[in-house]
């Protein structure tokens, strides 16, 4: 009981007040005068952000009856049903409680993309594309799910002093994820083709020479067929590195605006942003898992459960949302950070109107609301305000009036 309460007071709690703060935020500023969007895309993007953050307050409650679920009934419903070896017992034990934690949320999932998104011209997939993508994401699930939980198990049964050693898997699995991210893992979602307009990758090929960026490859994604919004990154470590354009950026950004954001892309590149963001959550992830290890048995107990491979690594899954809920105070910090130099660099690289001019189209075409409650963006925004950005470039006039 004691830890279902501590959940509620220290997540689920202030998860709620921001979001009744956001939500009267974006009533009262949708009332006003435009900003940055004509009228009729403000109130649109207003509408929407509201959507969503009702979907949110939802998604709290949901998770706070899993929580007070698991804690108080279902662990021990799950200990007694199980009479297995400890590492098989284990691996199933942890991979019901993922199964149903994703099953349960997984209308709402559904209600955001094919009603939600699709309502606002986002989602373009129908149901037969979104039940697929699931189909995947649970094969993966259970597949690289289990292997994992198997691994960690085992450390935690036979080695002494095992946080140490199940960081150093933490770590490397972390690392592993970025280098097959692009190769393995995105392909399975979606196709990713060469860049066969000839004149803009050789432009693409060349701002890259100019930072010493080596990659794999200039790739259109074909984001169109599940979403309509706009973006491009770079994606993967080491020589998997890999350049990927939306294909719905390209009809949508003239080529001058596109290299900006491909050398605001390149900014993160050249400061190291992604190896500081990394080492970051691998700093967390060992707060993380040294707390649980350390856990007194009471906190076990509360659980109906005792101390073993399985419950430590479902602590480890409850306790990551209400820590990383604080630790992305000073994620989204040093990401804002991150962003105003990287805008910075993108302009040196192309000019600052070309990246204002970018920014402008990817907001209206993202419909995203430009004004969210400082304390709401502390939290959940990892990106600077538009105008903010705009400003530091010295482009603020074209945020003005909704002119872009």
């Amino acid at each position: 009981m004691i830890v279902f309460i501590c959940y509620a007071f220290v997540l689920s709690f202030p998860k709620l007040v921001l979001s009744m703060l956001q939500l009267g935020f974006l009533k009262q500023e949708s009332a006003k005068e435009p900003y940055i969007l004509e009228k009729d895309k403000f109130l649109q993007a207003a509408n929407y952000a509201i959507l969503r953050e009702k979907l949110s307050i939802i998604n709290t409650f949901l998770d706070l009856l899993l929580v007070g679920f698991w804690l108080l009934f279902g662990f021990s419903a799950l200990e007694n049903a199980l009479d297995l070896s400890p590492l098989v017992k284990s691996v199933i034990f942890v991979l019901v409680f993922l199964g149903v934690q994703s099953l349960v949320h997984l209308p709402l999932e559904a209600y955001q993309i094919l009603v939600i998104d699709k309502k606002f011209g986002f989602a373009k997939g129908g149901v037969k594309l979104f039940l697929a993508d699931t189909l995947k994401s649970f094969a993966i699930l259970f597949i690289v799910g289990g292997i994992l939980i198997f691994a960690f198990s085992w450390i935690i049964v036979n080695v002494e002093s095992w946080e140490l050693y199940a960081f150093i898997l933490g770590a490397v699995l972390i690392v592993s994820l970025n280098v097959l991210y692009p190769t393995v893992i995105a392909p399975l979602f979606n196709k990713f083709s060469p860049l066969d307009n000839v004149e803009l990758k050789e432009a693409i090929n060349a701002l890259l020479a100019r930072v010493g960026f080596k990659s794999e490859g200039v790739f259109v994604m074909d984001a169109s067929k599940r979403d309509g919004r706009l973006n491009a990154y770079f994606a993967g470590l080491g020589k998997a590195k890999r350049v990927i354009l939306f294909d719905t950026l390209l009809d949508k950004i003239p080529r001058d605006s596109l290299l900006a954001v491909l050398g605001h892309e390149l900014g993160h590149f050249k400061h190291h942003d992604i190896y500081k963001m990394m080492a970051l959550i691998l700093g967390f992830f060992a707060l993380l898992v040294f707390f649980v290890a350390n856990m007194p048995e009471a906190l076990f107990q509360s659980a109906h459960l005792e101390i073993s491979a399985h419950a430590s690594i479902v602590f480890l899954l409850i306790l990551s949302a209400p820590f990383g809920f604080y630790f992305m105070l000073l994620v989204n910090f040093l990401s804002c950070k991150n962003e105003f130099n990287a805008d910075k660099f993108g302009a040196s690289l192309t000019t600052k109107e070309a990246l204002a001019s970018a920014l402008l189209v990817l907001v209206k075409e993202n419909n995203s609301f430009p004004l969210s409650h400082p304390l709401y963006m502390r939290f959940y925004y990892s990106h600077p305000p538009l105008m903010a950005r705009l400003l530091a470039l010295d482009c603020g006039h074209l945020g003005k009036n909704g002119i872009a």
